[in-house]
């Protein structure tokens, strides 16, 4: 029996937007997803020119060719309840649903060498373009006329032309003082609330040290310089798996200098 995951309607709503035989892929792949209980999020599918070329502007993709502007592809996410849980892409069930999106023709970026992007499936149908909304062949999506205005993050800076990507929001609500960024509603919510106030975000601390040492540094600016606290601000500013090596110092260093 079918059961309606926490993100149905948003994906559903998602897929409604792609072009004819990639949104009957879709159809089929999240009906086998709420059929088996698996539970994802398709978070995007088409995208204008303007935001793909604010992807490849922040390194999140690295092409103008993307299949998403045609609506030949979509974006994906493993969820359990309202959570997002973007390190378990290699859970047994998204594996499954990996594997019938690949028997239905989609192409997974997890399998990609150059440049893994594993939310991806593409549905290279008969090559790029080549798929149809109704009976007019795809084109480049234009740049929406107005905002969203929706309460989601990615629609909220979708429609401000800024990149959506999670490595971008994690780099955002770093900015914005929202510490260990992993995506969840309250997160969410809060980065949604501080971008759409118009508040300012987090800036640097200002300070005379010029050198290379991150205690100094620190110790300069009045922060506490112990490894405990220093661990914090890597995870803070993005810095995965802390170990307080020189290389990781140096990192740091520049990120909470505004570099």
């Amino acid at each position: 029996m079918m059961t309606k995951l926490h993100y149905s309607d948003r994906s559903w709503g998602n897929i409604a937007k792609l072009a004819n035989d990639t949104k009957a892929k879709a159809t089929t792949l999240l009906k086998y997803a709420e059929d088996n209980n698996i539970e994802v999020l398709i978070y995007e599918t088409i995208r204008t020119k303007a935001q793909q070329e604010a992807n490849v502007k922040s390194g999140a993709s690295q092409t103008m060719k993307s299949y998403h502007l045609v609506g030949q592809a979509l974006d994906f996410v493993p969820t359990k309840g309202s959570a997002t849980k973007w390190d378990e892409y290699e859970r047994a069930d998204i594996k499954k649903f990996i594997a019938k999106a690949k028997a239905l023709g989609f192409e997974w970026g997890g399998d990609w060498k150059e440049f893994v992007d594993k939310p991806h499936l593409q549905n290279n149908y008969k090559g790029y373009g080549t798929d149809t909304f109704g009976n007019t062949p795809s084109k480049p999506q234009p740049t929406p006329s107005k905002p969203s205005s929706g309460g989601s993050i990615v629609d909220y800076l979708n429609s401000k032309k800024i990149d959506s990507s999670m490595s971008n929001r994690k780099k955002l609500a770093a900015k914005y003082g929202i510490a260990n960024y992993t995506g969840t509603a309250t997160q969410n919510t809060a980065l949604l609330n501080k971008l759409k106030a118009g508040a300012a975000p987090s800036k640097p601390a200002q300070s005379g040290y010029k050198g290379a040492s991150l205690v100094d540094y620190l110790k300069s600016v009045k922060k506490a310089s112990d490894y405990s606290s220093r661990s914090k601000y890597a995870t803070q500013y993005g810095i995965k798996n802390y170990k307080g090596s020189t290389s990781q110092n140096l990192q740091l260093l520049k990120k909470m200098r505004g570099f």
